[in-house]
């Protein structure tokens, strides 16, 4: 589970909204999460991260912690 305020790389195969495509291949900031959407019958998990003063919505697989040793607290 990623922490708050942890930074992240976006990963440059995340699908995104037009809006929030301008975080893909980026380093976020989490903001809030994890939480969880169900989708296709799946339980999937959600951050939600800042970039550049926007608040978007990302999904868990999408997100690569940034060399934090405690991010997985």
């Amino acid at each position: 589970m990623l922490k708050q305020g942890t930074f992240c790389y976006v990963v440059p195969s995340c699908r995104a909204s037009p809006a929030a495509s301008r975080a893909v291949g980026k380093i976020v900031e989490v903001m809030a999460g994890p939480y969880h959407r169900v989708q296709a019958g799946a339980r999937e998990t959600y951050y939600d991260v800042r970039y550049q003063g926007w608040i978007f919505y990302c999904h868990a697989d999408k997100l690569r912690a940034i060399n934090n040793p405690d991010v997985y607290a």
